[in-house]
Formats: structure tokens, sequence, C-alpha cells
């Protein structure tokens, strides 16, 4: 695996800003998405293009765009137990990219979920349905 593919974190005081990274999106077993953050650039490889199945409308991004749709996959960040569901995740705050590391982006409403490097993840292991 390249450095770049790695997770790296910096530590900046309140939080932590997540470097480089990269995961694949699955609708159930069908490898639809392989997505890569590198600096500013965020390049999505769409391996299929069903709009019920994609996540994704371009093969390139900014990461604010990429963070709103990674939040899309997470709770609401106003609920009034929020504190209590990031601690039971074991996180301090809320931050889409480590909620949807620790969940999966899974989503009662479809089939949809990610992996990230590292994982040898079916479907079966993260779905709710």
């Amino acid at each position: 695996m390249k450095e770049a593919e790695e997770v790296k974190m910096i530590d900046k005081g309140c939080g932590k800003i997540v470097k480089d990274y990269s995961f694949e999106v699955f609708w159930k077993d069908i490898l639809t998405a392989s997505v890569s953050v590198e600096g500013h650039q965020v390049k999505v490889v769409r391996h299929v293009e069903h709009p019920l199945r994609q996540l994704f409308a371009s093969e390139n991004m900014t990461r604010y765009q990429l963070n709103k749709i990674l939040e899309m996959r997470c709770w609401d960040r106003g609920r009034e137990d929020i504190n209590e569901i990031l601690a039971y995740l074991g996180l301090r705050e809320y931050n889409p990219y480590e909620i949807v590391k620790k969940t999966h982006g899974v989503s009662w409403n479809d089939y949809i979920w990610f992996r990230f490097p590292g994982e040898n993840l079916k479907s079966k292991d993260v779905l709710v349905r």
C-alpha cells in the first residue's frame, strides 16, 4: 500500500485533520466507486453508473463536497443524543470521516457501504438489513 493511501492524522489541538486517505464504496457486494483523497484533490473512479447505487455525480470534487457526502451517511449533528452516540463509538467530536470509518456509512435506507484499506469485509458483515 502506498503511503498516500494510508490515513495520516495531524493533531491540531481541538481535533484531528485527516490528510490523505482512500476508501471503496459498495452497493451490497458490488464495487461502485473508489475514492482517493490526496492533498486538496478528491478523485473518484466510478465503477457503476446506476443512480441508486452511486453516491458520486462526478469524478472530481473538493474535500468540502466529499465531507458533505460523508455527512449524509451520519446521524444529524444536531441530535439531542449525539454526544452519547459519539461516546459509544469512542469519538470525542462530530467528524463525518471518523464516524463512517466506524459505521461504514451504513444506512437503513439503502445497501451502500464503505470499506477502508486493510479491511476484508463483505456486505453481510456490515449491512443492517
